[in-house]
């Protein structure tokens, strides 16, 4: 496979932000459009910041993510569809107001009765005594509302561009309609990107040569240009008909996946491929300052380069070339979710998480095969500690780590079947996380003496068997000397949803080591503090503890989840990054020796990667030459190994250590 195969779409990767700053920010924006359409450059960054997109481009690309999962969320795609609505109804407001004339309606901009409550919230659905159609009847509903969600935003934008042009005259006017025009543009540009990309160059090229006609009001009127009218209405109107011929009364979603497809222009290419793209709102960034990840063989003094089985498994921990597609594209590793082996709580996919730090990993998203049907997010867990916690899996369904891994690659993120010695270096390095050092803890769990009064009477209060609890206590379930938990499953009360007489409330106990950095709590993440978690103890069990006797808990709970010292003390990384991708390298004479292409191709792969991913970072940006060829001699060892010259790979990589070590000292 060519290595272009294996690097990141670009067009995955968030557009660059949309530009409101007048005449110039316009200009500058269309110009970019334009280049990065002519060129094919790709848009690449580590840290992706969020879009910057009108309103109702906005909903209708979130929309159009929500519409094709399974099941739909209904209540979301409403607060979109009222978005873009709100946008249509301003729009046919301000042609009114500029030409005096009034905006004919289109046919078939609205759900019907029988279908629209959908979109209302469950409570309201349950009061009605509504019953939710099935899985082809929202099928269908989805598809129908596609359709009109997607007419509505392409005369929205038609409309604009008509005002635009109607108030030419007007410098200042016209300009604000054709900048809302360009930023509703957006809503499809990702699509029209990959699937019409002669039609999308022409209509870069009619955003500039619009932007170009409008002229210019100089500066205190020296350098004044006058608009040119007849170009603009010439561009505006050919942008038109291909917004109209394309997504306009006449627009039928496609069957299958849903997208704005331009299906009636002649450069429309049927057999290209849709690009993977998050919807707006997702936050897949890792949290800095970074946790601080303890791992057992470097505390006991061991060398990860010595040790080239883990070395794989913190390549493939990092490597989103282990996953299939969508991740693989999106760039998604274990390390997204997991930063560090630590649970990334900004972690957020609309549609797929119920609140930050969540994901619905049996979604039809990533791996459609392995859709069990309903939104069942669970709360992201934390790897500290992760050979003493087994069963595996918030409900506790995998007793082998190396099961649960096998499953994550293949059944969560749609990955092939792993080859057994990358399993095996997963698990491998995945035993070595460790819990955060917690001096306040004996070995037997219990409090050391210096304790405070209030975490002491905790203590006691968590050893105190409830009747209420079948005389059970919180030590019952969250056994102090064996990590705080008991390796089983128990139906506490805190799962909804659970079919009626089955078992489905029962998950697995989790540790209590760390917990006071792992917020929030509970399988689902539905409680934000440890205070909360004590509170809803008391109110569901009906415990009688007083506000002290809460606080001292909460104060003992805080005390044995704590660490020293939890994060980095930098928001630096790349010093760090880059040992870790020396680590990743030195697996590859232990690959090499077991004939292993395959993972030695993943191994340069992920390392190039990471370095442009990284790179940015870099303190004294006259480095960045370093950097850039660090990532090369990678590209060419994979291109080497791709062929079969086995002394090549060997000598690029050891140009890479050379390299490597001879800059190591300022490399941060």
């Amino acid at each position: 496979m060519p290595l272009s195969q294996h690097k990141l779409d670009p067009v995955t990767k968030q557009s660059p932000r949309s530009s409101r700053g007048g005449l110039g920010a316009l200009l500058i924006s269309a110009l970019l459009v334009s280049v990065l359409v002519l060129l094919d450059l790709p848009l690449n960054a580590h840290i992706v910041p969020p879009e910057d997109l009108h309103p109702a481009a906005e909903s209708y690309r979130r929309l159009n993510f929500l519409l094709n999962l399974r099941p739909v969320p209904w209540l979301e795609v409403g607060r979109d569809l009222k978005v873009i609505d709100g946008a249509l109804a301003q729009v046919v407001e301000q042609k009114g107001k500029v030409t005096g004339l009034t905006v004919p309606e289109v046919n078939g901009l609205d759900l019907d009765s029988e279908t629209a409550w959908l979109l209302e919230p469950q409570e309201s659905q349950q009061a009605e005594g509504r019953e939710v159609p099935g899985i082809r009847e929202q099928q269908l509903l989805a598809q129908r509302t596609f359709e009109i969600a997607t007419r509505k935003v392409s005369r929205a934008l038609v409309l604009e561009l008509e005002t635009a042009a109607a108030s030419i005259s007007d410098h200042s006017t016209a300009l604000g309609h054709l900048e809302t025009a360009r930023q509703l543009w957006a809503a499809f540009e990702p699509t029209l990107r990959s699937t019409d990309r002669a039609g999308f160059q022409e209509a870069g090229r009619h955003w500039l040569e619009m932007t170009s006609a409008l002229g210019s009001p100089g500066i205190l009127g020296i350098g004044a240009t006058p608009p040119k009218q007849q170009e603009f209405e010439h561009n505006a109107r050919r942008l038109g008909e291909y917004l109209n011929a394309n997504f306009g009364a006449s627009f039928q979603a496609p069957s299958g996946t849903l997208a704005p497809l331009p299906a009636h222009s002649p450069t429309f290419d049927r057999d290209a491929a849709l690009p993977a793209i998050l919807p707006p709102g997702a936050e897949i960034n890792k949290q800095l300052p970074r946790p601080r990840q303890i791992l057992n063989m470097s505390e006991r003094g061991v060398d990860e380069r010595q040790t080239p089985l883990i070395a794989l498994g913190d390549m493939a921990f990092d490597s989103p070339m282990i996953f299939g597609e969508p991740a693989r594209a999106l760039g998604l590793s274990c390390n997204s979710c997991h930063n560090k082996s630590i649970t990334n709580p900004k972690f957020f996919l609309p549609g797929l998480s119920s609140r930050e730090g969540g994901l619905d990993v049996s979604n039809s998203f990533f791996a459609p095969h392995a859709n069990n049907g309903h939104f069942d997010p669970v709360d992201i867990p934390d790897l500290r500690g992760l050979r003493f916690t087994a069963p595996y899996g918030r409900n506790g369904r995998f007793e082998s780590l190396r099961e649960f891994t096998r499953n994550v690659i293949v059944n969560e993120f749609n990955g092939a079947e792993p080859d057994p010695v990358l399993l095996d270096g997963l698990v491998a390095y995945m035993m070595e996380f460790d819990f955060l050092p917690n001096p306040a803890l004996r070995p037997d769990g219990r409090l050391h003496t210096g304790a405070s009064e209030s975490t002491r009477r905790g203590e006691e209060i968590f050893y105190r068997p409830f009747e209420q609890m079948a005389d059970r206590s919180c030590a019952t379930c969250h056994v102090p000397s064996d990590h705080f938990l008991d390796r089983k499953r128990h139906d506490i009360g805190s799962v909804v949803g659970a079919a009626e007489s089955s078992r489905d409330g029962a998950m697995d106990t989790p540790t209590l080591l760390s917990s006071r950095h792992t917020a929030p709590y509970f399988h689902d993440g539905s409680l934000p503090t440890l205070r909360s978690v004590t509170d809803w103890f008391n109110e569901r069990y009906d415990l009688g503890l007083s506000e002290v006797d809460l606080g001292d808990l909460t104060a003992y709970l805080e005390v044995i989840g704590d660490g020293v010292d939890p994060y980095e003390d930098t928001l630096h990384t790349l010093e760090s990054e880059l040992e870790e991708f020396d680590f990743f390298l030195s697996a590859y004479e232990f690959l090499a020796s077991r004939g292993k292409s395959d993972l030695i191709d993943t191994t340069l792969v992920t390392i190039a990667f990471e370095i442009r991913a990284h790179k940015w970072d870099v303190q004294d940006a006259r480095l960045l030459p370093v950097l850039d060829r660090l990532a090369e001699l990678m590209d060419e060892a994979y291109e080497a190994n791709h062929q079969g010259e086995s002394e090549m790979v060997a000598d690029r990589i050891a140009e890479y250590r050379r390299l490597y070590q001879e800059n190591v000292e300022v490399l941060r």
